[in-house]
């Protein structure tokens, strides 16, 4: 699917650096979190559709998964 992998890699990207500074963690750190979620199987799945949803929804389910509060 044409665009996919890139429209994944930026989330990715995205999410894990927000984390890693909302959190004060190394970024490695907050990828490796990121990549081990549910929220991330999801939107590595081309059938979800979750890779075409806005950043912060994806990060916020993110958080929701991990029980951090969204602020």
């Amino acid at each position: 699917m044409k665009g996919f992998e890139f429209l994944v890699d930026s989330k990715i990207a995205r999410i894990s650096e927000e984390f890693s500074k909302r959190n004060n963690i190394p970024l490695e750190e907050s990828m490796r979190r990121f990549l081990s979620s549910r929220t991330y199987k999801a939107l590595s799945n081309s059938e979800t559709g979750l890779y075409l949803e806005v950043f912060e929804c994806v990060y916020d389910m993110f958080l929701e998964e991990i029980g951090e509060v969204i602020e």
